[in-house]
């Protein structure tokens, strides 16, 4: 079995407003370093970096999405899963075991209030998983579960707050149940397996990203 501490907590700031029409003008970045993502972000990105806390400065990394969500759609992977777990293991799949980098993420959403980021919060163990299986296929399974029986608890990460979070912290989209413009923020940094602080292994490519996805449930959860 598998020890798995999942916990967030929530930053004593809050994004500015911003109103839909900025939301949706927002430019999206991915694998963006503070620098880039300053220099090629819009206001919303701005703020967000503005808040981030002195100690969790450079060398980070910035991811944000823009979607526009109707009722149903997912702006992100439905299931139960950890940010930036390593995928060394020899199937791909993310590797839980010793001597492998961690991860801290400070997140926040923005504009429509209709698909609230949810979190599985608490300690429990998990079973290990065999080469050449899903690890997130098993383990969703099993984080339903144990939000069924009380073990782990749910919460919902509040719309313009900034949360703290690691790669042990379970979490999944939800179905929105509105129609609006939502933005999402992430900056990380990383740490090696002595715990000095690293920059991510892959290299920055500093992009601003033109197309997103949304995932459905349903074939016909259309216009």
């Amino acid at each position: 079995m598998i020890g798995i501490d999942s916990r967030a907590s929530l930053l004593p700031v809050g994004m500015p407003s911003f109103s839909q029409a900025e939301v949706k003008r927002e430019p999206m970045l991915f694998n963006c370093s503070a620098a880039a993502a300053r220099r090629l972000g819009g206001p919303i990105t701005h703020a967000f970096l503005d808040l981030l806390p002195p100690g969790f400065g450079d060398p980070v990394v910035i991811d944000t999405r823009v979607h526009m969500l109707m009722p149903g759609w997912y702006p992100c992977i439905p299931g139960w899963h950890h940010d930036d777990v390593p995928r060394t293991r020899s199937d791909g799949q993310p590797n839980y075991g010793p001597g492998q980098d961690r991860s801290e993420h400070i997140v926040a959403l923005v504009g429509a209030d209709c698909a609230r980021t949810k979190f599985a919060l608490g300690a429990a163990s998990f079973p290990e998983v065999p080469i050449g299986s899903v690890v997130y296929d098993v383990w969703h399974r099993e984080v339903v579960s144990k939000l069924r029986s009380g073990a782990l608890k749910s919460w919902r990460l509040p719309m313009g707050r900034l949360a703290l979070f690691n790669d042990r912290t379970w979490h999944r989209g939800v179905a929105a149940t509105g129609n609006g413009w939502r933005w999402f923020g992430r900056a990380s940094r990383y740490t090696d397996p002595d715990g000095n602080r690293i920059d991510r292994r892959n290299p920055r490519t500093n992009e601003v990203r033109t197309q997103v996805q949304v995932y459905m449930s349903r074939a016909n959860a259309g216009w």
